[in-house]
C-alpha cells in the first residue's frame, strides 16, 4: 500500500528523497510554519496546474509574502517555474509523485467544509454501506456509537482536501466508524494503521482490507497501556473519535502525540461531542496544555446511527502540533476513561408487557444492548423498551 517513492533525476541540491527536500527547504528558509507549508504550496500548484501567487497563498492558507518566498525558493531549485502563474517543472512533478500527491484528484472535494457527494463517489459509498451493515452491536461500555457511512467518507474527503491522506502514514486510534476503510478506498494513502481494543471491529476491518486490497494494518491494543514502541514517532497524521469523557480525550490525544513524527503543524483529527460551556473550556485547556492548537472546529460534522444523548452528532476538530507539543500521559493510565466508569447510572426500562427491567452496573443487564440481545426476562421481546427512570449512582451506591 506504500505509494511513496524517491523523485529521480533531481540535482544534488534536491537529493535525499522527497520528504528530505521539504525539510531542507523549510530549514534553509527558517520557516515558522515548517515543512508542511512547502508541501501545501506544491500540492496547490499541482492541483491547479497554474496559479497566481495571491491565489496560491489563499489556497495554502499562508501569508502572501511567505507563499511568494517559498515559490521563489522552489524556482531556484528547478521545481517550479512561472509561466503566467506558478507551474511545476518536470522535476517538480516527479517530486510530487514521490510524495504521493499525484493520485486522487478526481475524488478531491471542491470545498473543504461543505463536502457533497457526486456520482463518482457512489461506488465508494455503496461499499462503505455494505461493510458498515456488518458491524457488531455497539459496545456502549466502550462509548461506542457508530457514525454513518456518509460521515466516514466525508471525513476521508476532508482529510484528503487538507493534504492529510495522499502519501501519508495515517493512524486511526479507535475506528468503530470505519473511517480507515473510507480512506483506504480512496487509494492514495501511504499506509494505514488501526489501533483498537475491540477485536470484533479489527476482524471486520482486516477482512475488508484483505478483500479490497486496502493494506490496513490492524493492531489490538488498550490505550490505557503505554503506546507500543514500534508505533511511537511513526505517523504523519492521526484520527481519533475518543470516549466521551475528558480523561478519555486526554489519554487518546496523548497517544496521538506520541505516535506522530516530530514536526510542526502535523494534524490530529478529533471527533468529540459538544458539552456544557465549562466542560468545553476544560477540553480546550487540555488541548492547549499539550501544546496543540485548534486549527478548525466544524460543529455537527459527524452524524451517528446511535448517540441519541448527543443528538446523533458531534463536532470535528482539526488540531495542529507546535514545537511545544508534548503528551500529557506517557506511561500506563490507571483511571477511568469511559462514561460508565466515571458517571455510572441505573436505568429502568419498561417492556411492552409492562415488565420493569433495571439496567446498569451490577444488574442482570449492564447495557440496553445486552437487554435487547437477550430479550425481556418475562416475555422474551427484544425491542420496544421505554426508558422510564434514570438515576446517577453515587460512590456509596457503587461501593455498596
Amino acid at each position: 500500500m506504500d505509494r511513496r517513492g524517491a523523485a529521480e533525476g533531481s540535482p544534488d541540491r534536491n537529493d535525499g528523497g522527497p520528504q528530505e527536500v521539504l525539510k531542507t527547504v523549510a530549514a534553509e528558509m527558517a520557516l515558522r510554519e515548517g515543512e508542511e507549508a512547502v508541501r501545501r504550496i506544491l500540492t496547490e500548484i499541482h492541483r491547479r496546474g497554474k496559479v497566481k501567487t495571491k491565489d496560491l497563498a489563499k489556497a495554502a492558507r499562508l501569508p502572501t509574502p511567505v507563499a511568494a518566498a517559498i515559490r521563489r525558493e522552489l524556482e531556484k531549485r528547478g521545481l517550479v517555474a512561472r509561466r503566467g502563474g506558478a507551474v511545476l517543472t518536470e522535476e517538480g512533478e516527479r517530486l510530487v509523485e514521490g510524495l504521493g500527491l499525484a493520485d486522487g484528484e478526481i475524488k478531491h472535494p471542491k470545498t473543504r467544509l461543505e463536502i457533497s457527494f457526486t456520482e463518482e463517489h457512489d461506488e465508494l459509498l455503496n461499499r462503505l454501506r455494505e461493510v458498515s451493515a456488518r458491524r457488531p452491536t455497539p459496545d456502549t461500555k466502550l462509548d461506542q456509537a457508530y457514525a454513518t457511512p456518509e460521515t466516514a467518507l466525508r471525513r476521508a474527503l476532508y482529510m484528503l482536501g487538507e493534504g492529510d491522506l495522499a502519501g501519508r502514514d495515517v493512524l486511526f486510534l479507535g475506528d468503530d466508524d470505519l473511517t480507515s476503510v473510507a480512506a483506504g478506498l480512496l487509494s492514495v494513502v501511504g499506509s494505514i494503521t488501526v489501533m483498537d481494543i475491540d477485536e470484533r471491529l479489527l476482524e471486520l476491518i482486516g477482512d475488508t482490507s484483505r478483500s479490497d486490497k486496502l493494506g490496513i494494518d490492524c493492531v489490538s491494543h488498550d490505550l490505557r497501556r503505554p503506546l507500543p514502541e514500534e508505533h511511537q514517532g511513526r505517523y504523519d497524521v492521526v484520527f481519533t473519535d475518543p470516549s466521551y469523557t475528558i480523561p478519555g480525550l486526554v489519554l487518546f490525544l496523548s497517544r496521538a502525540v506520541q505516535a506522530l513524527r516530530s514536526r510542526k503543524t502535523a494534524s490530529v483529527y478529533v471527533a468529540f461531542v459538544d458539552k456544557p460551556p465549562l466542560e468545553m473550556l476544560e477540553v480546550h485547556r487540555e488541548i492547549t496544555g499539550m501544546g496543540l492548537f485548534v486549527r478548525e472546529l466544524i460543529p455537527g460534522f459527524n452524524e451517528y446511527e446511535g448517540a441519541e444523548m448527543f443528538a446523533n452528532t458531534s463536532s470535528l476538530m482539526r488540531l495542529s502540533t507546535t514545537e511545544e507539543t508534548r503528551p500529557a500521559v506517557t506511561g500506563a493510565f490507571e483511571g477511568g476513561i469511559y462514561t460508565g466508569e466515571l458517571t455510572p447510572s441505573l436505568r429502568v426500562y419498561r417492556c411492552r408487557c409492562e415488565e420493569g427491567i433495571k439496567v446498569g452496573a451490577g444488574e442482570q443487564f449492564s447495557t440496553i444492548e445486552e437487554l435487547k440481545s437477550s430479550g425481556c426476562p418475562r416475555c422474551g421481546r427484544r425491542e420496544g423498551f421505554r426508558l422510564v427512570k434514570k438515576t446517577r449512582l453515587s460512590s456509596a451506591d457503587r461501593d455498596g
